[in-house]
């Protein structure tokens, strides 16, 4: 399960919902699996919720394990 965008989902009125949806590329009833913990969103739809919702989803919400993979790869980087 997802709390990050199930609060989103819950608190979020139909039609912001839905605007979002459509921005990402996706639909409410995809959201509505990914805060269900049905499916996990891909890194690129992660970046593009967050994109369409103005950061009110972020990808630290929707994937920490990209946030700790990114982590990984820069303190090798350094």
């Amino acid at each position: 399960m997802n709390d990050h965008l199930r609060d989103w989902l819950a608190n979020a009125a139909v039609d912001r919902r839905q605007l979002v949806a459509d921005a990402a590329k996706t639909t409410v009833g995809h959201l509505w699996q990914l805060a269900g913990g049905h499916r996990k969103a891909s890194a690129e739809l992660a970046e593009r919720l967050q994109d369409a919702s103005d950061g009110e989803i972020t990808i630290a919400g929707l994937r920490p394990d990209l946030v700790e993979l990114a982590h990984k790869v820069l303190r090798g980087a350094a």
